[in-house]
């Protein structure tokens, strides 16, 4: 998109961090460059919404993949090519999240993640679970690759992904504080998960700087009231931000409620937690070295141990929102904006006056995409490996499909 062609959004309903207004979005050069009153917006090229919403792309934190393809086992090229998947469900961002497995074939899976990070705007880092964790609560995590703290093995986990590693889920029970200091100091985010740990536990990785929790309740002691536990020690210290998977399966509806109580929802963030199978309806396959089953709602082992998500983020958050009555900024503030603070990532999960065009415009119903956009081209109909958004000439960005109107 060149940088001298203005192109409008007229008549939008555009979600901000803390209302939805009428009004137009100027783009250009793919950023925001203004918000305007509803029929005011100059530019070049004109698409009239006719009043359908626009929302800030989704930041999926925390998925292993989806549409048959595994972040940890797969190419490159097979990375790159679910990312249009990902954008018609909203997600313009995500973390390329990776299970523990035996260390080359962890080392294996990071350098090809690093590789993918480096193709695709899309990927924003590598996000991995392990594999300093507590065996007994591994959920759907292969065995295999849990193991001690070890410093060597650190050293060979971040050299294996490069910059690229930005979140690490442990146990807080499995590594020393003075351990979790200097390896928050490489610049990584530590995140509590897989833990049988109490909640002293907790508080000594808080105290130590740890600030992040995964999938809350998930692959952790469940609430006693005498043994309050990781749980409660998350919902309690401020400073920690948590993760929920919002699909009905993981946390039933009114427990999210209580999170959203608690924490306040600047400190609690959406994740899909999806495998392979998501999107793909009723199915079966292989994750983490696992037989797995889906009915299309939930996936599970043999054993019925819940296997992730099967539900896109967008999905998941639309269910959340009609069983809390949720309004829409609030419901991108848990899948875009505070996944974006999380990051942390400038800029990432607003809409507003100098921000990149990674937007959701939505269709006369508000539940279907009709068109994904990341820094200001569309991204929902292209195969990722042919984008190169640098080289594209104005006449080949189409925004929106043929049933949004275009005002010569």
């Amino acid at each position: 998109m060149s940088e001298r062609k203005v192109q409008v959004l007229r008549n939008a309903s555009i979600v901000l961090p803390d209302r939805t207004l009428a009004g137009d979005l100027l783009l250009r050069g793919g950023w925001i460059q203004a918000l305007t009153a509803a029929g005011q917006g100059v530019g070049e090229e004109i698409w009239d919404l006719a009043g359908r919403r626009v929302a800030p792309g989704l930041i999926d934190m925390h998925t292993h993949g989806g549409w048959g393809v595994d972040f940890a086992q797969d190419s490159v090229e097979q990375m790159l090519s679910v990312v249009p998947y990902y954008a018609q469900h909203g997600v313009t961002r995500l973390l390329l999240t990776l299970c523990p497995a035996p260390l080359p074939e962890m080392l294996d899976s990071l350098k090809r993640a690093a590789a993918a990070c480096e193709r695709s705007s899309a990927f924003v880092g590598i996000h991995l679970e392990g594999p300093f964790l507590a065996v007994n609560r591994r959920g759907a995590l292969p065995a295999a690759g849990i193991q001690p703290y070890d410093p060597d093995v650190f050293d060979k986990i971040l050299r294996a992904a490069g910059s690229h590693l930005r979140v690490m889920t442990f146990a807080p029970e499995a590594i020393p504080a003075g351990e979790l200091r200097k390896i928050q100091s490489t610049g990584i985010t530590l995140s509590i998960g897989h833990t049988d740990g109490v909640a002293d536990d907790v508080t000594r990785a808080v105290r130590a700087g740890v600030r992040r929790a995964t999938h809350l309740c998930n692959a952790m002691p469940p609430i006693h009231h005498r043994r309050p536990g990781p749980v409660i020690a998350c919902l309690t210290e401020p400073a920690v931000r948590v993760e929920v998977i919002v699909d009905g399966c993981h946390l039933d509806d009114r427990f999210v409620d209580l999170v959203l109580t608690a924490k306040g929802i600047d400190n609690v963030l959406a994740v899909s937690d999806s495998m392979p199978l998501a999107g793909l309806g009723t199915a079966s396959g292989t994750f983490a070295s696992h037989e797995v089953v889906s009915d299309g709602t939930r996936a599970c082992l043999p054993d019925g141990t819940l296997a992730g998500s099967v539900t896109p983020l967008l999905v998941a958050l639309q269910r959340l929102g009609r069983r809390l009555d949720l309004p829409a900024h609030r419901l991108s503030r848990l899948g875009s904006t505070v996944p974006a603070q999380d990051l942390p990532v400038a800029n990432l999960g607003r809409i507003a006056t100098g921000t990149p065009a990674d937007l959701i415009v939505f269709d006369q119903d508000e539940e279907a995409v009709l068109s994904t956009l990341r820094g200001g081209v569309r991204v929902d109909a292209v195969a990722e490996e042919e984008l190169a958004e640098e080289a594209l000439a104005e006449e080949d960005v189409s925004l929106f499909p043929d049933t949004i109107e275009r005002v010569q």
